[in-house]
This record gives C-alpha cells, sequence and structure tokens, in this order.
C-alpha cells in the first residue's frame, strides 16, 4: 500500500514538473539521436552516431548535426564511408558545442538514459573518436519516458502499436493520431544504416522530435489519450483511498459524521416545516 501511495505524490511531482517545463519553454529543449543497431555493431565498439536533433519547446526552432550535413561542408558525400569517423566527430563536436553554449536550458529525451544509449553514450563516442564533450549536468535532462509512466503509470500504452510497430512511441502517437511520417522503428534504423541511407536516418530524428513535442504538449492540456485505466489516470487507486482512510481515520470519521449530523439537520428542518405551526398535519 505505501508503494501506491509514494505513487501518487510522484505523480503530482511530475504534473508539476511539466507545469515548470511548460511554464519555461523557451529554455527547455527536445534532444533526439540516431545510431547503429545496438545488436549488429559491426566495428565491436561503441555504436556510431548520424544524426543528432535539438528542437526549442516554445519556439520549435530546430538545430541538428548529421553525416550526410557533415560529408556536404567536407565535400565527400560520395565517400562518406571512407570518412566515417572524421565526419562524425565533427558533428559530435557541433552537438557538444550547443550543449555548453545553453547549459543553463533544460534537455527533454526519450530514454537517453545510459552508455548504451543516451547523453553519457554521446560523450563516450566523441571520447573515443579523440575528441572532449561537454558533461551536461543530470539535474538539466529530463526523460519523458519515465514522466509518462508516473503519470499514467506502466500500462499507459503498450509496447506495440496497434499497427504492428515495436516501441512505446509509436503505440502512443497512434493512440492519439500524430503525424509520424518519417519516424523509424529500432529495426528500421539499423536497416537504413546498414544500406547507407543517412538521410532517412536524420528525417527519422527530426520527426521524432515534433512526436515528442506533440506528446509534450498534449500532457500539459491533460487531453492525451492513453491505454491506462481510468484509476491510473486521474491519479487515485482504492488501495490509496483505503490507505488514506486508515493514516487519517481522525479527519475521515470528522468528515463522515459531519455530513451525517448536516444530512439530520436538514432532515428535521423538513420536518418542521411539514409540522409546524398553522400546519393541519393532514
Amino acid at each position: 500500500m505505501g508503494s501506491e501511495v509514494a505513487r501518487v505524490k510522484q505523480r503530482s511531482a511530475s504534473r508539476k514538473l511539466v507545469e515548470d517545463l511548460f511554464e519555461d519553454s523557451q529554455r527547455v529543449y527536445v534532444v533526439h539521436y540516431s545510431c547503429e543497431s545496438f545488436y549488429e555493431n559491426s566495428t565491436g565498439g561503441s555504436t556510431r552516431v548520424t544524426s543528432i536533433a535539438i528542437r526549442n519547446l516554445r519556439t520549435a526552432q530546430t538545430r541538428s548535426w548529421s553525416i550526410h550535413k557533415s560529408a556536404e561542408l567536407q565535400h565527400c558525400l560520395d565517400k562518406i564511408n571512407e570518412n566515417f569517423p572524421a565526419l562524425e566527430k565533427a558533428m559530435l563536436e557541433g552537438y557538444f558545442g550547443f550543449l555548453q553554449q545553453n547549459s543553463h536550458c533544460r534537455f527533454l529525451h526519450w530514454n537517453m538514459r545510459d552508455e548504451n544509449y543516451g547523453f553519457f553514450a554521446l560523450e563516450h563516442r566523441l571520447r573515443a573518436l579523440g575528441g572532449t564533450p561537454f558533461e551536461l549536468q543530470d539535474d538539466k535532462k529530463v526523460d519523458l519516458a519515465r514522466i509518462l509512466v508516473e503519470i499514467y503509470g506502466r500500462q499507459y500504452a503498450s509496447h506495440t502499436s496497434a499497427s504492428g510497430r515495436k516501441g512505446r512511441i509509436f503505440s502512443i502517437v497512434e493512440l492519439n493520431h500524430i503525424a509520424d511520417q518519417d519516424g523509424l522503428t529500432g529495426a528500421q534504423e539499423a536497416e537504413a544504416f546498414v544500406k547507407g541511407e543517412y538521410l532517412k536516418l536524420h528525417q527519422s530524428t527530426l520527426r521524432k522530435l515534433d512526436m515528442f513535442s506533440n506528446i509534450f504538449e498534449r500532457m500539459h492540456a491533460k487531453n492525451l489519450k492513453t491505454s491506462g485505466s481510468w484509476f491510473d489516470v486521474n491519479g487515485i487507486h482504492p488501495v490509496y483511498i483505503i490507505e488514506q482512510i486508515k493514516a487519517h481515520w481522525i479527519t475521515t470519521l470528522i468528515i463522515v459524521s459531519g455530513g451525517i449530523v448536516g444530512a439530520a439537520v436538514k432532515y428535521w428542518d423538513v420536518i418542521a416545516k411539514i409540522w409546524g405551526p398553522g400546519s393541519s398535519g393532514s
């Protein structure tokens, strides 16, 4: 029962966080990136990154860095694979430069939490390429995926969408009819990387920024559709109600007693009017 009480408190804190982010949206960015498959890594080292994009939550202005953009700047679009390490390093340095310039801002992301996929993974990747990354403080990172669970419960969306695509991202997007054209699943991104379709990967990264921003806006407006139960969506569970009654039984007794007394007074008031002076009683 204690865990349910803790969840209600966490839900309240997460709701407040959403409000804070919305109010401060000029200084909030949505960030996402694409990389090669974690399971089909041909190098045996850290996963290579293909594109990174950052979007301002208030203005929707977007900055992006990608392999094909780096190749265009270095005049080697026809030789991307041969120059991949140098192009990737230039891309990552651009991203970290932006991060450092905006280190006072908060960054909204989707599961970018560890060295497999996330801020730490990007830091490690640049170090592996001989660069020095800027380390963003953890209190500036906000995981949208976790907030969804904390507010709507673990059943807020299926791990497989209605159309059969894997991932809660597409499940919640389809449920809310959010545009997802060009958005790729993990398997599709892995296939695109193998084929060298870097522009396709970049377009997917940009689309997901739009999807995440849309989800956040609906969360703030409290009109996001989920698969959670009424109790999960509204943050009230029978177990929590019972626990609160037990923990605050005196207050509950006073409230209930007050209600009974109030009802009794109204009842006798009605009777008095019926049977009072001047009444025939018939």
